[in-house]
């Protein structure tokens, strides 16, 4: 029997917490944005099988949700991000793919953020911004205790102003973070690795 999904029931408590307090900040602090998206995520790496096969172990592509805030510093924007998504295992490489329906993973992320304006396009706005920053990434896998890893984030967003203190936007990010396996989980061919991923999907901006 799986044992609690801990970091899935901590995200639902966190959006909740900050899906009630940021649109207060945002009401009372002239320059703080609200962002909210949705992701495909993919994945590469994790567990690499060390007799040379090209094997690997890690989560599915999958859905991710993030929810975040950020605010004007200088010429810049701090903020956090905080997102989530659920998948499950795969064995591939070399031509293969081999999905576990009976290993489930949860990702809890916690970003901290620096976006920096790159390009603006036309004159409504709109324009090309990098957002990068460190990671604390929350991992739980069916049967396993939840484990903490370190990690980095970097996205490419294009934002297009649609109504009066809103805008759309297109992002494509790159990540990495320590491997969510601990070395005695896996088989003894195998070993952790840097876990590499990727996103891409659209996210919808709220404030100045």
């Amino acid at each position: 029997m799986s044992k609690p999904n801990r970091w899935g029931l901590l995200a639902v408590v966190m959006l909740a917490a900050t899906v009630g307090v940021i649109p207060t900040v945002l009401a009372q602090e002239p320059g703080w944005r609200l962002t909210g998206g949705a992701t495909h995520a993919w994945f590469g790496g994790g567990a690499t099988d060390t007799t040379g096969s090209g094997l690997s172990f890690g989560p599915t592509s999958s859905l991710a949700w993030s929810l975040g805030a950020d605010h004007p510093v200088g010429r810049v924007r701090v903020g956090l991000q905080l997102s989530y998504f659920t998948a499950s295992l795969q064995i591939s490489g070399s031509g293969v793919r081999i999905v576990s329906e009976n290993t489930d993973f949860s990702e809890v992320q916690l970003a901290a953020l620096v976006s920096l304006p790159l390009l603006r396009v036309g004159a409504s706005g709109a324009g090309f911004t990098l957002a990068l920053g460190p990671t604390v990434d929350f991992w739980s896998i069916t049967d396993t205790d939840g484990r903490t890893r370190g990690g980095a984030i970097a996205a490419l967003l294009f934002g297009a102003p649609i109504a009066p203190r809103w805008t759309l936007l297109a992002l494509a990010a790159g990540t990495l973070s320590g491997s969510p396996f601990n070395a005695s989980e896996l088989p003894v061919e195998f070993e952790p690795s840097t876990l590499l991923g990727g996103r891409v999907g659209l996210g919808l901006r709220y404030g100045d």
